[in-house]
């Protein structure tokens, strides 16, 4: 697995094959066929993988404040997706193409949106359940897919530096959350 979410990470999905990936791990293409039925249920293992991670390294520092903890997660993912660009920029493309990455990417946006409400929540000195409106569950999701645009444009064509992506990222994200907030506060 450790072999494959680099090939894929460091190629994609469609210029690494089962048996390149069973080479570089030093196992026969059958062991991994066995597993594996198909490349994409390969390419699904991986994209878990992946996710699992990610997740690992967002773990909640005390001494920091909501948004410096927002920051640091987020320069954490910016620096992954940099890492895996090829990978990344896979996986955005086999969203609409396959139902069941579709489902794993749905399941980890659906934790996206929790987690950030619950960012607003604390920013805003409320409970969850108070700041959960639809505006603000609109604005998260909206930023998030805001947010993969923004992260593709700057894998592939390399303008922008992770710092002015982070910062366009951070900036946006404050914004949905203050309008959200005025608006309830009418």
């Amino acid at each position: 697995m450790h072999v494959g979410v680099e090939l894929v990470g460091r190629y994609g999905t469609a210029d690494v094959s089962i048996e390149e990936i069973a080479r570089e791990a030093g196992v026969s293409k059958g062991l991994l066929y066995h597993y594996f039925p198909t490349k994409n249920d390969f390419f699904l293992a991986v994209l878990a993988r992946s996710q699992a991670e990610l997740d690992e390294q967002f773990s909640r520092e005390r001494e920091l404040s909501a948004l410096e903890q927002f920051d640091l997660n987020l320069d954490g993912f910016l620096r992954f997706v940099d890492d895996h660009a090829a990978g990344y920029i896979a996986v955005a493309n086999a969203r609409g193409r396959e139902p069941r990455v579709q489902k794993l990417v749905e399941k980890r946006r659906r934790r996206r949106v929790d987690e950030l409400v619950a960012l607003a929540a604390l920013l805003a000195g409320v409970p969850r359940a108070e700041v959960r409106t639809p505006l603000l569950v609109a604005g998260i999701e909206g930023w998030l897919g805001y947010s993969d645009a923004v992260i593709l444009r700057w894998l592939r064509d390399r303008e922008l530096t992770r710092d002015e992506v982070h910062a366009l990222l951070r900036a946006v994200l404050v914004q949905v959350f203050d309008s959200a907030n005025a608006q309830a506060v009418r």
